[in-house]
């Protein structure tokens, strides 16, 4: 199966860099480009039946940034935040708009895709890099707001990229176990999503 990719950027090297390196795997497909928000919505409207299972936004754009495409646009497609900023906040507010990853652009070439293909094979996955992760990890705090150690634990392994069943390999117990974790988890953060509950847990300082 090829899976349908969008490319949202301001600079054409960045677009057609990531259409060149994205168009090598034989599952990926960049179907659509755009150079900022307005544009974009422009050219969902034109995709009708054909719409791309993952979009990466940049977020400074002109007219309309990525933020505002976010919230304005009203499909089902996958979103993958692009950005040059490694800010916690900011992190944790695009996650909060229940994007599926939080990416930098100098990231190499070859992670962002390899990220992209996770999103698309794992409902589960939150694609965030490394550099951000470690940047997160930096705040930590002790207070964790109810949640138990195993659950914090649960946390930064789901912010970290791994899926219900990793966790469950890593913790020696089931797939069924994880997600009782975080159902519970959800509910003492009062989200619904894990992207809510990564930017739950950074806006908190637990991961």
């Amino acid at each position: 199966m090829v899976h349908r990719i969008m490319v949202i950027d301001d600079h054409p090297i960045v677009r057609n860099g990531l259409a060149g390196i994205i168009n090598t795997r034989e599952n990926l497909k960049v179907v659509a480009s755009a150079s900022d928000g307005i544009e974009a919505l422009e050219t969902i409207k034109g995709l009708k039946d054909s719409l791309p299972d993952v979009i990466l936004v940049d977020v400074l754009m002109p007219r309309m940034d990525g933020i505002e495409f976010i919230k304005a646009v009203n499909i089902t497609s996958k979103i993958i935040i692009l950005s040059t900023e490694i800010d916690r906040y900011a992190v944790m507010n695009m996650l909060s708009l229940g994007v599926q990853g939080y990416l930098l652009k100098d990231e190499d070439p070859d992670d962002i895709v390899n990220n992209i293909e996770k999103v698309v094979s794992n409902d589960d996955y939150v694609a965030l890099s490394t550099e951000i992760i470690d940047e997160i990890n930096k705040n930590k705090s002790k207070k964790y707001f109810n949640l138990s150690d195993r659950q914090v634990e649960v946390l930064n392994m789901v912010a970290n990229g791994l899926t219900n069943k990793q966790i469950g390999q890593k913790l020696f117990t089931t797939e069924r176990t994880v997600k009782a974790h975080l159902t519970e988890i959800y509910t003492l953060l009062d989200v619904s999503n894990r992207a809510q509950a990564i930017a739950v847990a950074i806006k908190r300082n637990i991961i």
